[in-house]
């Protein structure tokens, strides 16, 4: 494979695979034998206009793709449900945006190393930046509420004293 072709893959696997080569190029053959498939059945594997789709037509399954596409506003953020929580997560971890965040910001850590520290793509690093400055007052408000329920906890459920009986 030529360097600029793994460049290619590379970057396909980081946009839409969490940087998992091995998925995307798993992807890209599952659709060229689909393709394959369809020619082989005298079909033509076309593109069109959505308003030009035939009334009759296959479409091929892009796991990865397809969803990544269907929310173009965040390549590197996903949502995760949850009973109160809105604020995206890095996609593939169990961080959300603001955590990561509040890494690069409480290390005074550029957004080049914040994505060596964490193995990501810098891309998802800014992405991150982007979306908890476009959303600020949702993470603050999330923040708040974080901070009452720990307290609440706290206090419900003191942590135990230790005694200081004599040993024997």
């Amino acid at each position: 494979m030529s360097e600029a072709m793994g460049t290619r893959v590379k970057q396909t696997a980081d946009r839409f695979f969490r940087g998992a080569v091995s998925d995307a190029v798993a992807a890209a053959f599952s659709a060229f034998t689909w393709m394959l498939d369809q020619k082989r059945q005298g079909r033509r594997v076309i593109a069109v206009e959505p308003d030009a789709v035939p009334e009759r037509y296959s479409e091929a399954v892009l796991p990865g793709i397809d969803e990544a596409l269907s929310s173009n506003r965040w390549t590197w953020l996903v949502e995760r449900p949850h009973a109160w929580q809105r604020q995206l997560w890095i996609k593939g971890r169990r961080m959300r945006a603001s955590e990561l965040v509040g890494h690069m910001n409480g290390n005074g850590w550029s957004a080049d190393e914040t994505a060596r520290q964490f193995d990501l793509p810098v891309e998802a690093v800014l992405e991150a930046q982007r979306y908890v400055e476009t959303d600020r007052e949702l993470i603050d408000a999330e923040t708040i509420e974080e901070q009452r329920i720990a307290f609440t906890m706290a206090t419900a459920h003191p942590p135990e004293v230790a005694s200081a009986a004599p040993r024997r």
